[in-house]
């Protein structure tokens, strides 16, 4: 028979399971639903929770949960502090409510209408048995006083006045409260009286009432040591009253004066002296005293404008002078101070006779005919330039003084010829090249041997090839020259003009030359000239360097390290400056630190590092 241990195990087991079961001495079958029918089941409760009986009738027992106020431990239920949170919220309130209040270590229970009674009203104010706050009378009298406020001594800008606007109260700065008082406020005065008041501050910021009779002696004390204003004018002027008027006009040199009456109103004067040694012209609008169109040399004129029934003038008196009874004599002492190809400049004194000269008249002939050329009107000096004349040319000059009677004689006649044209410059000859380099032409050529004489010379070169020409140079004065700044190994055409004060002259035969190659790396040595050296901004602009390479036509290309062993990974090929002089402008590196600049050939030949880092910030 075998033993249990060797029976199959049961995975699951269900209520019409059989077991055996002995009954009375036999063997029997069982179900493992009937004989577990009526057996109580295994009850669970997880705290805080307890055990109990609350329904009628047959049954195991309820979970009976713990109230507010109570806690389950250790099989003990014991009471806490009420917890008031889990109370469901009021909306409102009413005077039947009750409130809980703690006296001493007590809860209590407290009407909520008995809280007014902690709350006492002050003067003129009660509060009912539902606690509404209300005035018990009419206030008579302001609840402060501005007498009992604290006081000050001083009010500064900042300080604030109370204002009322629209029935509420507010508060304006003194500043801007000051500012609100604008004189159109106040009420339209009566004419004005010796007895009138202004206000004024004497000595300190203290506003003080002032008269306007007494402010009189005070105007009158300072009218003696009162002076005009002194405006010296050195150009052409135009009148203006609120510029001019009332002022003494000092001209240094000739020059002209005119005169708007909108712009010098009526009632406008000053006065004017000529303190120059030129006459002073009158526009023609300012009628003068004299008749006269011009202040002479120390001569003084008083300006008015005034408006009357007749309209607007401008009045010039011009002190000691009286309009001319008789025209000029002749003009005396007519000369020619310099002659050009072109022009005449000529000078002459004011008559000896007749009526005091105002103007003059200019003309001038070709010697030998007879019809004048009339070169200016209307002169108030005593010097003009005549030009517009033809070179090498015989010419007859005269001059007419003129006054408010009208033109004398002519001056005596003046003859004098005009300088001869000055040729332009021949070719230049044996135009050459003496030397070449990387980036430079040498050349030198011989001064033309036709034309006028060769004051300086004009420079120019092109690319071969190419139609346009490029200036190098003008005003040169020695016959070599050499150009900078070329490509290398390329062909340029070059040529050369002479050029005098007439003008340029015929360039030169056009001579071809080129530049030398550079060869490319196989550098042997290097000798830093110009270093990076000093504080730069990363990735603002670039830096300056060069080196010295031989040989001197071997490419070199610059670059930027931060290590003092490892070489940059990018290159600036240098150009050529001059000789074996090699130099670029690398761009400063994008990240701060310290750098290193290195040199070396473009095949790598003779890497040389300038040994003292720079800085990139």
């Amino acid at each position: 028979m075998p033993t249990i241990n060797q029976l199959p195990v049961a995975t699951t087991v269900t209520a019409a399971d059989l077991m055996p079961l002995s009954q009375d001495g036999s063997t029997c079958a069982v179900s493992v639903g009937t004989l577990l029918a009526g057996s109580q089941p295994a009850i669970i409760v997880e705290p805080p929770c307890l055990l109990g009986r609350v329904s009628i009738g047959p049954g195991g027992p309820d979970v009976i949960q713990i109230g507010n106020g109570l806690v389950l431990n250790n099989a003990t239920l014991n009471a806490t502090a009420f917890d008031l949170s889990v109370l469901p919220a009021s909306q409102t309130l009413s005077a039947s409510d009750k409130i809980v209040a703690l006296s001493g270590q007590n809860p209590t229970l407290l009407p909520v209408n008995a809280v007014r009674a902690i709350f006492a009203a002050g003067a003129n104010i009660s509060i009912d048995q539902n606690g509404t706050i209300s005035s018990t009378s009419q206030i008579s009298a302001p609840v402060y006083s501005i007498t009992n406020l604290s006081q000050v001594n001083g009010l500064s800008q900042s300080d604030v006045v109370g204002v009322s606007r629209g029935g509420a109260d507010h508060g304006i700065t003194y500043g801007n409260f000051l500012d609100g008082l604008t004189i159109d406020l106040a009420q339209p005065a009566q004419p004005a009286a010796d007895t009138d008041a202004f206000w004024t501050a004497q000595s300190t910021n203290t506003m003080l009432r002032q008269s306007v009779g007494a402010l009189w002696p005070w105007i009158i004390s300072k009218l003696p040591s009162w002076k005009r204003p002194v405006i010296e004018l050195s150009a052409n002027t135009t009148l203006d009253g609120t510029v001019h008027n009332n002022a003494l006009l000092i001209c240094g040199q000739p020059l002209s004066i005119a005169g708007l009456t909108a712009n010098m109103g009526s009632g406008f004067s000053c006065d004017l002296i000529n303190a120059s040694t030129g006459n002073i012209s009158l526009a023609a609008n300012i009628i003068s005293s004299t008749g006269s169109g011009f202040l002479t040399p120390l001569q003084c004129a008083r300006i008015y404008c005034v408006t009357y029934s007749a309209g607007t003038v401008i009045f010039a008196s011009i002190a000691g002078g009286v309009a001319a009874s008789t025209v000029p004599g002749a003009a005396a002492g007519l000369a020619v101070t310099s002659l050009t190809t072109s022009s005449a400049a000529l000078t002459w004194m004011a008559p000896g006779t007749g009526g005091a000269a105002f103007s003059y008249g200019i003309e001038y002939r070709v010697s030998g005919t007879t019809a004048w050329t009339v070169a200016a009107t209307g002169i108030t000096v005593t010097a003009f330039l005549v030009s517009g004349l033809l070179p090498n040319t015989s010419y007859d000059f005269a001059v007419i003084a003129s006054n408010n009677v009208g033109a004398g004689p002519v001056s005596g006649t003046l003859t004098a010829s005009t300088t001869s044209a000055i040729a332009t410059p021949g070719q230049p000859t044996a135009l050459g090249v003496t030397g070449t380099t990387l980036s430079s032409l040498s050349f030198s050529w011989i001064a033309p041997a036709s034309g006028g004489p060769t004051m300086t010379y004009q420079v120019q070169y092109r690319a071969t090839g190419q139609t346009a020409w490029i200036t190098y140079v003008t005003n040169l004065a020695v016959a070599n020259a050499t150009i900078n700044g070329l490509s290398a190994a390329t062909s340029y055409d070059i040529q050369v003009t002479a050029s005098n004060s007439t003008g340029l002259g015929v360039p030169s035969v056009v001579a071809t030359a080129s530049t030398t190659s550079a060869s490319v790396g196989l550098v042997t040595s290097v000798i830093w000239n110009v270093g990076p050296s000093g504080t730069f901004t990363h990735g603002s602009g670039a830096i300056g360097v060069n080196a010295h390479v031989t040989p001197a036509t071997a490419v070199v290309q610059f670059g930027f390290s931060q290590s003092l062993t490892m070489p940059p990974t990018t290159w600036t090929v240098g150009a050529n400056v001059n000789s074996n002089l090699w130099g670029a402008y690398v761009s400063t590196p994008p990240v701060t630190g310290s750098w290193y600049g290195w040199v070396e050939g473009t095949d790598g030949s003779s890497a040389t590092v300038y040994p003292t880092p720079f800085t990139v910030v």
